[in-house]
């Protein structure tokens, strides 16, 4: 069940809207209905899989209890290892056993361990609570609304990473108040702007460059499509952005406000600029979370005077982790060691050298992320390789059908505002217009989604 195909927009949606509006007038039934819905959706992929999820949150829950009541900082150390080994043992097994043979030349067996959806986000969810709640920050909360918290269906799968204190409050909260209609009619907004996102413009770039990736797995490129592979970054945002659109609308429709997770990175002038556009909740994660405990960290050996060396290794050290997160593969520790040295040339640079135009930033911040993007998405460093290689090659423009996305796509990602920005501009004020327009795209959407296979969202691999 994907946000966007039948059974969930035509069937679940339409079910949970209509169940939840049963429970609203009731004060204790909206965050246990939520939390069943939420459940039910993600048994939908593997119901096994709700065993692990249901176990995830009891005894999380259980450990900030004995945290609240002891104050011994051991138990939240012990329940986050808890968490990052049983993240590690589903996650990063097979790549550390790998890795393993190499180092003593014998391969060893892969294990058959299929990856819970949405474990690295949820995994998240309860290190933030945990390490908030030790810092004071956080206070206890009842199982069922810690629960919702973590499995919170429209994030749950693929964020965006919600911070205890930005929703926690918001959950059990009546919606059919007055004023829901506007909250309604937004929530409608950003679902079909997200739709638009992913079935308009990525999967239009992803059915040009799937083909080209699995042959660049096979051997080189010698036809000239290794330029149409770079295509890759306009289709991880426009996935992603679409994804995370989707989610707001959905949370606004059950009284739930979550972060917004991008905006319009591709307009940054430079790349500290563009990481602080993409993915934010997961950087602001990365920041508070991994950077600054490294940064604020004394080493005893290290003088004062080279605190630099210590930040600028935590920087490193945190887009490495970033890479790492993101896939089991030594392209994303590769991809996310590249972007950790740009960061601390773009910082150096930013101290001590000229001021650059900003259309130089934007060009030079662009290229590297469309250029690195081939790493991110060719599953092994020679696949990379294979199409990084063959760029010299002049691209063929006979295939006409391919020009159209891929003069578009990357022209929206350019030049248009983020899109709850584009989404608060139309609907800052009454247009009558607006709701039929919306109507009529959201018929165009479906019919859309009904002739073409449904593309899964590229973030529930994470």
């Amino acid at each position: 069940m994907l946000f966007n195909d039948y059974p969930f927009l035509l069937v679940f949606l339409p079910a949970a809207i209509l169940i939840y509006r049963i429970a609203d007038p009731h004060p204790s039934w909206r965050i246990p209905v939520l939390v069943l819905l939420s459940f039910a959706f993600y048994s939908y992929w593997n119901p096994p899989f709700i065993l692990l999820l249901a176990l995830s949150i009891g005894v999380n829950w259980l450990a900030a209890l004995a945290y609240a009541r002891m104050k011994r900082s051991s138990i939240i150390t012990l329940a986050i290892v808890a968490n990052l080994a049983v993240l590690g043992v589903f996650k990063y097994t097979n790549f550390i056993t790998a890795n393993i043979g190499l180092l003593i030349h014998q391969p060893l067996p892969r294990f058959d361990i299929t990856l819970p959806l949405g474990i690295s986000f949820f995994t998240f969810h309860h290190i933030m609570y945990l390490v908030d709640l030790r810092r004071g920050k956080a206070p206890s909360y009842p199982l069922d609304r810690y629960a919702l918290y973590i499995a919170f269906f429209p994030q749950a799968l693929a964020g965006p990473l919600a911070r205890w204190s930005e929703v926690m409050s918001q959950f059990g909260r009546k919606v059919y108040s007055p004023g829901w209609h506007r909250q309604f009619c937004l929530g409608i907004c950003f679902i079909a702007m997200g739709l638009f996102e992913k079935t308009f413009l990525a999967d239009r770039i992803g059915r040009i460059i799937d083909p080209i990736y699995a042959q660049a797995a096979q051997g080189p490129l010698t036809n000239g499509d290794a330029w149409l592979a770079l295509s890759f970054s306009f289709q991880i945002l426009f996935d992603f952005s679409g994804y995370s659109d989707i989610a707001i609308g959905l949370g606004l429709l059950f009284g739930v406000k979550l972060p917004f997770n991008f905006n319009a990175p591709m307009r940054a002038t430079n790349i500290q600029d563009f990481w602080q556009r993409w993915h934010i909740t997961l950087m602001n994660f990365l920041r508070d979370y991994a950077f600054q405990p490294m940064v604020n960290a004394r080493i005893r050996w290290l003088p004062r005077r080279l605190f630099a060396v210590q930040y600028f290794g935590a920087l490193l050290l945190t887009m490495v982790l970033c890479g790492l997160w993101h896939g089991a593969s030594w392209t994303f520790v590769l991809w996310g060691a590249i972007h950790g040295c740009a960061l601390v040339v773009c910082s150096l640079w930013r101290r001590y050298g000229p001021r650059l135009p900003a259309l130089i930033g934007w060009a030079l911040t662009v290229t590297l992320v469309i250029v690195t993007g081939v790493l991110f998405r060719a599953g092994t460093v020679e696949a990379a390789w294979n199409i990084l290689g063959s760029l010299d090659v002049a691209p063929r423009l006979e295939k006409g059908r391919h020009l159209g996305p891929l003069f578009i796509v990357p022209l929206v990602a350019f030049l248009l505002p983020a899109s709850q920005d584009i989404i608060a501009l139309l609907t800052r004020k009454p247009r009558p217009w607006l709701a039929a327009v919306l109507g009529v795209g959201i018929l165009i959407l479906l019919i859309e989604l009904g002739e073409q296979h449904a593309y899964e969202f590229a973030y529930y691999k994470f």
